[in-house]
């Protein structure tokens, strides 16, 4: 049956899947729509969006790991690197400074003394004149450091100590 050119087209109806030549919104056999109820509904665009935005976040997570992984890696290669470099650097100066002491070039050590000084110096006492005028000076007392230390105690070296 070849369509003429005044005849409506031939539609399948998506519920029952008879063609029919009706001109209406509706099958004339399931009484359903011809036109698919459809499009995107909100909750499709909700999931996808999850959906990607797990993956980028899948993707970051799992090339963060590996680039953390790689610089881990070059950072014990570089510490080893250095080790052996420290190693090989001690090695030359021992070496040298055995051959310089070989040859007397580096002179014995001898343990240098250490000059003690104390911790307060006292000064000595000041001289005054006495009322008599008779031209003899008595020495007046100058506070010392116990003095100006409430509960300060001398240790037998000579020391005093709070």
């Amino acid at each position: 049956m070849e369509g003429s050119a005044g005849a409506p087209p031939q539609r399948v109806c998506p519920n029952c899947a008879r063609i029919s030549w009706a001109t209406g919104p509706r099958c004339p056999y399931c009484q359903g729509r011809f036109r698919r109820r459809g499009g995107i509904a909100p909750w499709m665009l909700i999931v996808t969006a999850l959906v990607v935005l797990v993956g980028v976040g899948a993707m970051l997570v799992i090339g963060g790991r590996i680039a953390e992984n790689r610089l881990d890696d070059r950072v014990e290669d570089v510490t080893k690197d250095f080790d052996a470099s420290l190693n090989r650097f001690r090695e030359d100066v021992r070496r040298e400074l055995d051959a310089r002491a070989a040859q007397g070039g580096i002179p014995p050590t001898a343990p240098t003394p250490t000059p003690f000084a104390t911790p307060f110096e006292t000064p000595p006492p000041e001289t005054t004149p006495t009322p008599e005028g008779d031209g003899s000076a008595t020495p007046t007392p100058t506070p010392s450091v116990d003095d100006s230390l409430p509960d300060a105690e001398e240790t037998p070296d000579g020391e005093i100590r709070p």
